[in-house]
């Protein structure tokens, strides 16, 4: 069976190899018949291009240099041309002028042969001979290739020609003359009236001996023909590009319109004697004569097509300039061949591919066939013999495949049935074991959640559908005070509001609320219940659904929140009122300004703002220290409280700032309560350090709607009358005057100016160091720079920053003097290696300078200083007025690799909630909480909340006015990391850390 298939198979393929064969080569032969005259016509249309390329670059040659030479006749001065035609030629013997032999160089400069005519030679010839000799030497080298001359004929019978190591007018005799070549013929004006440029027929060169072709501008002058400007193209280069591009046993030419032959491959079999070219129709080649007349029956300029006889392609594309064709003609006997070994090779091909598939064939028939069914024979005897076959195995899915399916299913169905049973029996034992696996997990699981929420804070209660208490935590038990679960769990929840009820505010909303929950158990329920000791839960109910989605119950979620809330109100307190004095801050100062405002664009009414500070508070802080300053604030806070009215507000702005808000007053009545303030103040003793002071102060009014009419106009007249009651001796009280504002003011301000400016231009800035501790050692973590300024008016004098550094913001004088601290800062560091770091304020005028990261990082770079040796510190309250700016800020010190700290933290009430936009690395907490910490028991709460959430966020922090040591250990037991202030050390220029002492070896 198997050899009867196979020979069946080997006539279906030796058929099938013959209609592929032709069908193969009659698709080729159409193939050929399209694709030929495609691939012939751009092939010849590339050569003529690129022979076309070579007369267009000879035409626009020739325009330029008959261009160049008449611009240069035009130019030439007569009588020097004259003297140097006398230089440069000579005339021979035989009546020839030629170049004179000391000057002959045929690589670098043209040859004359000129006929002496009998009345001699004349000046324009002269000229003309002169002035084309310098341009032939200047330009001929560059042009002759690929040409072959660069020449200019002469009227008078002679030729300046140059042609790169030739001599061409070597050779030239008496008898030479040029007057019958083309290029002279097709110049005269007779035949060529209209002066164009031309290109000549084909000719022999006789003293050259090679054919040529030129292309010719006739020259005018002076009104007359006196000869042409032309080049020329050796016929042999275009001779030696078709012999080298032969492809595939076709014919490369160039033929004219006139039917000449002008290359060809075997063009040396045809040379003549005569200088006339080679006529296609006398030379009797049958190729080349059914190539032109193609050519002449298609009248086309390019195309491909077959000769009229059938036996040759014959393409062809115009070469432009001269008006030849390139032409390309391959024979048809030549594709026959190439079809016929197209043929063999596909023979060839299909025979090679039948054996392997043959054989391949055979084995195949051999695995699926003949195979298997030796198997199938052998089992079947088997069973026939009463045996028990081995099953018959086959790959497959085919009939015999199937075949040995069955009979395997046949022979094992009764194991089969013995395997089933067995299976089954070891299901339910696996079943058994995943249910108890289960069992298992599930109580680890009910262990862990009842471990959660026990651990919980909140108290959790779960109550089923039928209001029945199901699980309680240890923390509801807690906020209600029940002793243990058994009083809650299994009760009704309603029926155990009875035992709570004493605790309750109000026992009815909380039984109200409880009924409509019950009314509707699919709805969320928050609310607060109140107790009567003060506390106050939160009520959260949550309604629980089965994967069904049916009602099961409802989950209680209980808090106390009364911690919370008490400190949220301490906070707020915090945030409105002044720590030191217990007056309202600025924070509420703006707030109740704003809400007048708001309300008298409804009510017209009327406002005085009295603003005052104190005259020379600084040198009671600078003199005998920050405590002293707070106690004589806090006494003033306590008289000018005396004398407002119950609606006037007094409120403490900052510093020695103070603002009395007195609503509908008249500027007559805020001018008696400005009286008896300024008069109270200097009525107050003073008690200090057995020293008794007398204070005074300087105080301005400005009244609303008189003055102003918003609020930033009535602030800036009040303060502005403080500095003109300022500006008149101090102690007294002033009313806000137009006419005294602008000018005091600006010659205070450009005067700050030019001092500031002097001050950075003569290095009069000074820097001080405060050190900065560890708080739980004492160790020196780093310094502080400090900026001073020496008084120039007083050598020796410094004044501090705060009576500059406003000035220097609002003139942009701030941004120098914080370059100039870095840069002096990052030049310690480098010349100090020992020291840790070195701590530097940035005003927040530097959120304005995008550059200012990149210059601190170029410092450190070239000073090779670590940037972690360098920490900014940034005013909080200057980082919240501009959030963007600053975190963009804040971002780019981080890249530098500089730590950044963000000093007077918790100044603003918002700091808490911008902590999270500013990536601070040390938070330093504002001095005011920290000067009579432990008294005021409000910024105890504050200072350790802070510390408390910086710790949480992984920050540092520092705590500044640090005078006493009970403050120090107060800050220590709260756990502040760092500390500084004048118990520890006080700022100074030669800082003992900037010279430690040297190191000594033990003896």
């Amino acid at each position: 069976m198997l050899r009867r298939l196979s020979l069946s198979i080997w006539g279906l393929f030796l058929g099938l190899l013959l209609m592929l064969l032709a069908l193969g080569y009659l698709a080729m032969r159409a193939a050929a018949d399209r694709l030929v005259p495609r691939i012939t016509s751009q092939m010849v249309g590339l050569r003529a291009a690129g022979s076309e390329s070579l007369f267009l670059q000879a035409e626009q040659s020739v325009d330029r240099l008959h261009r160049e030479l008449l611009a240069r006749l035009t130019r030439a001065d007569a009588r020097t041309a004259l003297e140097r035609f006398d230089t440069l030629f000579v005339l021979d013997q035989d009546g020839l002028w030629r170049l004179r032999p000391d000057l002959v160089d045929p690589e670098h400069a043209p040859t004359l042969y000129l006929h002496q005519p009998a009345q001699g030679l004349g000046e324009s010839a002269r000229i003309r001979a002169v002035v084309a000799f310098d341009l032939l030497r200047e330009q001929g080298p560059a042009l002759v290739p690929p040409f072959y001359s660069v020449y200019m004929d002469f009227v008078e019978d002679g030729l300046l020609v140059y042609s790169r190591g030739r001599n061409l007018a070597a050779a030239a005799t008496a008898s030479y003359t040029n007057r019958d070549y083309p290029t002279m013929q097709g110049s005269q004006p007779q035949r060529n009236p209209l002066r164009q440029r031309f290109w000549t027929p084909v000719y022999l060169d006789h003293q050259a001996n090679t054919w040529m072709v030129s292309v010719i501008q006739p020259l005018d002058w002076q009104g007359q023909w006196v000869g042409t400007v032309g080049h020329d193209v050796a016929i042999q280069t275009l001779l030696e590009h078709n012999a080298a591009a032969d492809e595939v046993d076709g014919l490369n030419a160039v033929i004219s319109r006139q039917g000449d032959l002008i290359a060809h491959p075997q063009l040396h079999r045809w040379t003549a004697s005569g200088n006339r070219p080679l006529r296609i129709t006398t030379l009797g080649d049958p190729l080349l004569t059914q190539a032109f007349a193609t050519i002449t029956a298609a009248g086309t300029a390019q195309g491909a097509r077959r000769s009229p006889d059938g036996r040759l392609w014959v393409a062809w594309a115009t070469i432009h300039g001269p008006g030849w064709y390139q032409i390309y003609v391959l024979p048809q006997a030549l594709l026959d061949r190439l079809l016929a070994w197209g043929l063999a090779a596909l023979f060839a091909i299909g025979v090679l591919g039948l054996l392997p598939g043959m054989w391949l064939l055979r084995r195949r028939i051999e695995r699926l066939i003949a195979r298997p069914l030796r198997q199938l024979t052998r089992a079947a005897d088997e069973l026939s013999q009463g045996l028990d076959p081995n099953p018959v195995v086959l790959d497959g899915n085919d009939e015999l495949s199937r075949l040995a399916t069955a009979f395997n299913d046949m022979v094992e169905e009764l194991a089969q049935q013995r395997a089933l049973q067995q299976a089954h029996a070891q299901a339910l034992q696996t079943e058994v074991d995943d249910r108890r696996e289960f069992m298992q997990r599930l109580e680890e699981e009910r262990t862990r959640l009842h471990t959660l929420l026990g651990a919980m804070r909140q108290g959790i209660l779960f109550v089923d559908a039928q209001q029945q208490v199901v699980y309680c935590n240890p923390a509801f038990l807690g906020i209600w005070g029940f002793a243990s679960a058994d009083r809650v769990i299994g009760r009704n929840a309603v029926e155990g509001l009875a035992e709570i009820v004493p605790l309750l505010s109000d026992p009815a909303a909380l039984q109200a609320r409880l009924a409509h929950a019950i009314e509707h158990p699919l709805e969320p329920a928050h609310f607060e219940i109140p107790l009567k000791d003060g506390r106050i839960i939160t009520h959260d109910a949550y309604p629980l659904q089965d994967a069904q989605g049916r009602h099961m119950g409802r989950l209680w979620v209980q808090e106390d929140v009364t911690r919370e809330r008490e400190v949220a109100a301490q906070l707020v307190a915090l945030a409105e009122c002044d720590t030191l004095t217990g007056l309202h801050n600025r924070h509420r100062f703006e707030q109740d300004l704003d809400a007048f405002f708001h309300t008298a664009e409804r009510t017209p009414s009327q406002l005085a703002l009295l603003v005052f500070d104190l005259d020379e508070f600084k040198y009671v802080n600078d003199t005998y220290g920050h405590r002293a300053g707070d106690a004589v604030l806090n006494r003033v806070a306590v008289e000018v409280r005396t004398l407002i009215r119950s609606e006037d507000t007094l409120y403490r702005l900052g510093g020695d700032e103070f603002v009395v808000l007195m609503a509908h007053a008249s500027q007559h009545e805020a001018a008696q309560l400005a009286e008896r303030i300024v008069r109270r103040i200097t009525q107050i003793p003073q008690e200090i350090e057995g020293q008794t002071l007398r204070l005074t102060c300087s105080l301005g009014i400005a009244h609303f709607p008189t003055h102003a009419g918003n609020i930033q106009d009535l602030l800036a007249h009040a303060d502005t009358a403080m500095y003109q009651a300022k500006h008149t001796g101090k102690n007294r009280w002033s009313i806000y005057r137009p006419d005294h504002d602008a000018s005091r003011a600006m010659a205070i301000h450009l005067s700050w100016n030019d001092r500031i400016a002097e001050a950075l231009e003569r290095g009069r800035l000074r820097l001080h160091f405060q050190g900065i501790y560890r708080a739980r050692d004492g160790h020196l973590e780093h310094l502080e720079a400090l900026l001073r300024m020496e008084d120039a008016a007083h050598p020796g004098t410094l004044i501090l920053p705060s009576e500059f550094i406003g000035h220097a913001e609002k003139s942009g004088k701030i941004l120098d003097i914080d370059r100039w601290v870095i840069r002096q800062c990052i030049g310690l560091l480098a010349a100090h290696p020992h020291l840790p770091a070195l701590a530097v304020n940035i005003s927040g005028r530097s959120f304005d300078d995008p550059d200012l990261p990149a210059f601190i990082a170029d410092e450190l770079r070239q000073r090779h200083v670590a940037p972690r040796r360098l920490l900014v510190e940034l005013t909080e309250t200057a980082a919240v007025s501009d959030m963007g700016d600053a975190a963009r800020f804040i971002a780019a010190l981080r890249r530098t690799g500089c730590l950044v700290c963000l000093d007077d933290f918790g100044a603003g009430f918002a700091s808490f909630a911008y902590l999270k936009h500013l990536n601070a690395d040390i938070l330093k907490i504002d001095g005011m909480f920290i000067r009579n910490l432990p008294q005021d028991i409000d910024n105890q709460a504050f200072v350790r909340a802070i510390i408390e959430v910086a710790r949480g966020m992984g920050k540092q922090t520092v705590a500044e006015f640090v005078e006493d040591g009970r403050t120090l250990l107060m800050l220590r037991e709260m756990g502040v990391d760092m500390v500084q202030g004048y118990h520890l050390d006080r700022p100074k220029a030669e800082h003992p850390a900037l010279h430690p002492p040297p190191f000594r070896a033990r003896e």
